[in-house]
């Protein structure tokens, strides 16, 4: 589906006012030209409004990305194609797929002291768009993993594929500032990327990083983007790994997107499924787990299967409705470090998991 993406950009309104045409009205003159005659003592018939049309837009959205270690070595064994190939199907009916990318696109920079760093060769970054991925939120603990080198490098690998990407930049306005993507049909949304979680660099007015989850920040960014979209999508890094719960600062940053406007909220980073909830009409996916990950059979002993289990959740929003939610359960194959469909009893228990009552869960 061709998409033209505009970053702060919105085609300013022009109006046409036929000023002549009034006064005459206003004067009772003929129109010399027209040989029409108008008098002021003429009821005129009001202009009729046009409706706005209604906007929709379908939004397929997965939680985490870990193309590094064991995924980058099968992606040059088997093409950059390989981690998203057997779950392609699951994007199919959606104008837009949004990823948490987690890691880096480099081969430069020096990794932090930290336990865990991601890079994957710049080059490999074309399996967003070989993947059917449009865009990526940097918002996370991993994007400054190789310091403001490897962010560099990552912005730049990520713009070489013409896939669009929030929630990180050279600075805070760049970071904090809305993508906008205008569909095929005009429809316009805007999308934002916060991260809550440390051991990265939060960007400032004068230093690259990622947006922090602030909740004043965050209204005022969501604000901010609904003057120039149809549907905001505020994507978080948030919640504690491997915890099932949502956390009251979870629900605390949701609500403040909410309140300002907020069209659907997303989250990621505990690593596992969390059950999806609204606050008034506006779905909140409180984590949408892991989505590639190079997870070993040897996890499944210590972490359970979990970290295992996932989902594409497929987001429907309209002007004229409330959004429809439903999701599409996956598993990531501990074998071949990729993401695979869930079959039927692997499909029942993720449901049950993202959605306990089940209520407008589909297992398509």
């Amino acid at each position: 589906m061709p998409l033209r993406l505009r970053r702060g950009m919105v085609a300013p309104l022009t109006f046409l006012v036929g000023l002549a045409l009034l006064l005459a009205g206003c004067s009772g003159v003929r129109a010399a030209d027209s040989g029409i005659a108008i008098s002021a003592a003429t009821p005129q018939p009001s202009p009729t409004a046009t409706p706005a049309p209604a906007r929709s837009v379908t939004i397929a959205a997965v939680g985490d990305l870990m193309l590094a270690r064991r995924v980058t070595t099968m992606m040059l064994a088997q093409g950059a194609g390989y981690p998203l190939e057997r779950v392609r199907p699951l994007f199919e009916g959606a104008d837009l797929v949004i990823a948490n990318m987690e890691g880096t696109f480099t081969d430069r920079g020096t990794a932090l002291e930290k336990e865990y760093t991601f890079r994957t060769p710049p080059r490999l970054a074309q399996i967003l768009r070989t993947g059917g991925v449009g865009i990526v939120t940097l918002a996370n603990n991993h994007a400054f993993d190789f310091g403001a080198t490897g962010l560099e490098d990552t912005l730049a690998a990520i713009d070489d594929t013409g896939v669009a990407r929030v929630g990180a930049g050279r600075d805070l306005a760049a970071a904090a500032s809305a993508t906008l993507v205008r569909t095929a049909d005009g429809t316009r949304v805007a999308f934002l990327g916060f991260d809550d979680i440390p051991q990265v660099q939060f960007a400032t007015a004068s230093q690259p990083g990622v947006a922090r989850a602030e909740p004043e920040a965050i209204a005022t960014a969501v604000r901010a983007a609904a003057t120039r979209a149809d549907f905001v999508v505020v994507f978080f890094h948030w919640g504690v790994e491997y915890s099932h719960e949502p956390t009251p600062r979870q629900h605390e940053l949701a609500r403040a997107a909410v309140e300002a406007g907020a069209s659907a909220v997303l989250g990621a980073h505990p690593h596992v499924l969390q059950p999806w909830a609204r606050m008034g009409a506006v779905p909140v996916l409180y984590s949408l787990g892991n989505f590639v990950f190079d997870l070993s059979p040897a996890d499944v002993g210590f972490y359970g299967k979990a970290p295992f289990q996932s989902a594409v959740a497929v987001l429907t929003l309209s002007s004229a409705a409330p959004a429809r939610v439903t999701f599409r359960p996956a598993m990531i194959d501990p074998i071949e470090d990729r993401p695979r469909p869930a079959n039927g009893a692997e499909a029942a228990e993720i449901l049950t998991l993202i959605d306990p009552g089940n209520a407008t869960a589909s297992a398509r």
